[in-house]
């Protein structure tokens, strides 16, 4: 059976997939694979087009009816998040630039920033928006998270105020993968990506500079830093914290949806 196959070019996700991407002829199950931005692959989840496919955990709810959470794959901060920024630091954050209405970071700033008005855009276009005063201030995720400019002020890392009020990880990203899959492709795709994983974990340099090649930022620094932070024990099984933590998100997001 051949799948398609969908996610980020975020190191994390790299790391992930390494394998397919270098060895395709091995990994016969995605030979069919699109790299692109998380309100992409939000999308493509939302229209069912893709089998496998990484999206916001914030998401996962709105296709939980064509989807199922895989057990290995996932993203979850451990007192690191999304960032918000500002040039200022005492302009109030009335406006927020965000990733995209279906992110994480979206619904976080729905939570924490509930009387700002949020202003969707392309996550690389989020820096230029704050610098030129366009809005306030902006939600950085992915490799900008650690590499801003001096000139910004960081005002909050909704990692740590997640953690401070829930003691749990923060959800960030999900892998989900279409019910009409079969359990024993299921458990073989499973099994694929932990090998995956530990195939990148054995030579991490290498893994960091595949996983160069697919990021805009070309500092290996911030590409170690960046999957030493989201690549850890619940990449490879999503435990029952992580499930809880889940729930607490989702939960959360429904709340603050129809406040």
């Amino acid at each position: 059976m051949i799948l398609t196959a969908a996610f980020s070019p975020c190191p994390n996700d790299i790391f992930l997939f390494r394998s397919f991407l270098e060895n395709p002829q091995l990994q016969p199950l995605l030979n069919q694979v699109t790299i692109a931005d998380i309100q992409t692959l939000n999308t493509l989840a939302l229209q069912r087009r893709v089998s496998l496919i990484k999206i916001s955990a914030a998401l996962f709810p709105l296709i939980s009816n064509y989807y199922d959470l895989m057990d290995v794959g996932n993203t979850l901060g451990y007192n690191c998040g999304p960032i918000v920024l500002s040039l200022d630091p005492e302009r109030p954050l009335d406006t927020l630039a965000t990733p995209g209405e279906t992110t994480t970071a979206h619904a976080l700033c729905k939570l924490y920033y509930p009387k700002a008005t949020l202003v969707p855009m392309s996550y690389d276009k989020i820096l230029d928006a704050i610098l030129s005063g366009r809005v306030s201030g902006g939600t950085l995720i992915h490799e900008e998270r650690f590499s801003y400019n001096s000139e910004l002020i960081l005002r909050a890392d909704f990692g740590e105020l997640w953690h401070r009020k829930t003691i749990f990880p923060l959800p960030l990203g999900c892998l989900a993968i279409a019910k009409c899959i079969p359990l024993a492709t299921v458990k073989a795709l499973t099994q694929a990506l932990r090998e995956s994983l530990m195939y990148s974990l054995r030579d991490t340099e290498r893994a960091a500079k595949k996983a160069l090649e697919y990021s805009k930022n070309k500092n290996i620094m911030v590409i170690h830093r960046f999957i030493g932070t989201y690549v850890n024990k619940e990449t490879f099984y999503l435990s029952k914290t992580g499930k809880k933590a889940l729930q607490i998100l989702w939960k959360a997001h429904e709340c603050c949806q129809y406040a």
